[in-house]
């Protein structure tokens, strides 16, 4: 009798544990989703170690586990909750000698659509060419100095997004692709204060925007057709840089070069247009 009874305290003690234990499961709270998908979680990552943000002090030592501590970056969300990287905007300006870089892994960013980085004086090497994948509207970029790129040709993978590029104050060189005559919702071009150099291309005229900015750079001529051929509503400023030659009969002539906007001086030292004014009070109005 005694080992029935103890028999009988034991299968409703395990029977106990059972229903305890399916109680536990049924009523657990699901595992909450993840708010960012990985692939951005991952280059987000990527971005916080090249450019070395913790150094940088409390406002952007991100919590990595946390997306809500990101400070400069924003999201957009899916029908499903689901967070992506839209915008990377990184403004320093701070007294550190902390030399950093930009992560190749930008590029699989695929609705970045808004790039800004300035005051970052030891930032160097170039943008990652993927990037040119992401849907860039806004491209601006100012105040690093030993940031050194060219303009890829790729810039025509923009051409029905770009809105604004701007460009300035870092060590971007090389001549400008005349891809970038394809990006026609562009509304503000400043390219200002950079090593670009060679022939300003015709093909610039085609952006719709007014004037274009290109000054304090080394350019050295001008495809002449942007005002013999009548791109646009063609308006440039490119005072100080290393022009030479002269400007051509034609284009002095020309309908489009007596009703368009450009200013050309003051040229760097040693340089200027031959059959350009040079006091300012004979520039054109």
């Amino acid at each position: 009798m005694k080992t029935l009874k103890q028999l009988t305290v034991l299968i409703l003690f395990l029977s106990g544990l059972m229903t305890t234990g399916c109680d536990r499961k049924e009523n657990a709270p699901p595992p909450e989703p993840p708010t960012i998908n990985v692939t951005d979680s991952l280059v987000m990552v990527d971005l916080y170690h090249s450019m070395k943000l913790g150094e940088w002090g409390e406002a952007y030592n991100w919590d990595l586990t946390d997306p809500e501590s990101w400070i400069g970056i924003g999201f957009q969300t899916d029908e499903n909750g689901l967070k992506y990287v839209n915008k990377i905007r990184i403004i320093l300006y701070q007294d550190k000698d902390i030399e950093c870089s930009l992560p190749s892994s930008l590029g699989n960013l695929k609705y970045l659509s808004e790039f800004g980085l300035g005051g970052i004086p030891n930032l160097r090497g170039s943008l990652p060419e993927s990037i040119y994948n992401c849907p860039m509207r806004i491209m601006s970029i100012f105040d690093c100095p030993k940031l050194t790129d060219k303009i890829s040709p790729k810039i025509a993978q923009w051409k029905n997004t770009l809105e604004e590029l701007s460009i300035s104050k870092t060590s971007f060189y090389g001549e400008i692709p005349k891809e970038i005559g394809e990006c026609q919702l562009v509304k503000y071009v400043d390219l200002t204060w950079n090593k670009f150099s060679g022939t300003i291309p015709a093909e610039i005229g085609k952006i719709p925007c007014f004037p274009i900015h290109l000054n304090h750079n080394e350019f050295t001529g001008i495809d002449w057709s942007i005002y013999t051929e009548k791109y646009g509503n063609t308006g440039i400023t490119a005072a100080y840089n290393n022009f030479i030659g002269e400007i051509p009969q034609e284009v002095l002539d020309s309908e489009q070069w007596n009703n368009s906007y450009h200013s050309f001086y003051p040229f760097n030292e040693g340089y200027g247009f031959t059959n350009y004014p040079l006091d300012e009070n004979q520039l054109p109005k």
